[in-house]
């Protein structure tokens, strides 16, 4: 900023912003005198930083009318100055990989989640299991708030035993669309987190050692018979003496 003519008082000139949560400025005012009105006077703009995807923002820098003893300066008001303010945040949800696979012996595994800038309102993403009979969360919902947006929330995942060896079975934790009044965030759908639970069944008939030999005096032993895992429909095992004149079950 600079006169054109010289004064024959000095010349104040208030500067200020229109929004000063995007940008301030480095002083509160200009003053030309007699010396050194012909000398431009430097403004410094400097952006502020806040966490919110808001786009790129215009402010204005606000030169007063100016204040003097000079009547041909006196309430002379310079133009304001139009600034635009670069935003540097971008709106998303970030899901961290998991940990690793469930287990039916009640194995766990973890992941996170973070947004990746600053809502302006609560942020709530909802957290379920495609399939509870194979894993289950340890939370229904994640809230973030402008005060925890970007701390990262663990979601842990617990594998469930049944006792079918049914092998390793993939599943997903399903994170809901984000439900928001911030319209940066509302119904932004994160990914789901695909889990495997380990099997810890495996299929098989045990046959117990008999506990003794029969006699022809009627004496008789006896054995067992158990499966090794569930079976999804019932299994018959046939059962008969390889020589009924000796003995028979």
């Amino acid at each position: 900023v600079v006169l054109t003519s010289e004064p024959t008082s000095d010349v104040t000139v208030g500067v200020s912003s229109s929004d000063t949560g995007e940008g301030t400025v480095n002083t509160a005012s200009l003053v030309f005198t007699d010396s050194n009105w012909a000398s431009a006077q430097t403004v410094t703009v400097s952006g502020v930083n806040d966490d919110i995807d808001d786009g790129d923002q215009a402010y204005n820098i606000v030169l007063a009318a100016a204040t003097s003893s000079d009547s041909n300066y006196n309430g002379v008001n310079p133009d304001d100055v139009s600034v635009s303010n670069t935003d540097n945040n971008t709106k998303g949800i970030t899901v961290s990989t998991i940990s690793g696979a469930t287990t039916e012996a009640a194995g766990s595994a973890t992941f996170t989640v973070v947004l990746t800038s600053e809502p302006t309102s609560d942020v709530t993403i909802g957290v379920s299991s495609s399939d509870t009979g194979e894993g289950t969360v340890n939370t229904a919902s994640l809230v973030f708030t402008a005060g925890n947006w970007n701390t990262p929330q663990t979601v842990t995942v617990t594998g469930v035993n049944d006792d079918i060896d049914d092998g390793n079975q993939a599943y997903n934790i399903v994170l809901a669309a984000a439900t928001s009044s911030d319209s940066n965030y509302n119904g932004v759908n994160p990914d789901d987190v695909s889990v495997t639970n380990s099997d810890n069944d495996t299929k098989g008939i045990t046959v117990s050692a008999i506990s003794g030999a029969t006699t022809e005096a009627a004496g008789t032993a006896t054995f067992t018979v158990v499966l090794t895992s569930e079976p999804t429909s019932d299994v018959t095992v046939g059962v008969s003496s390889s020589d009924t004149g000796e003995g028979t079950v």
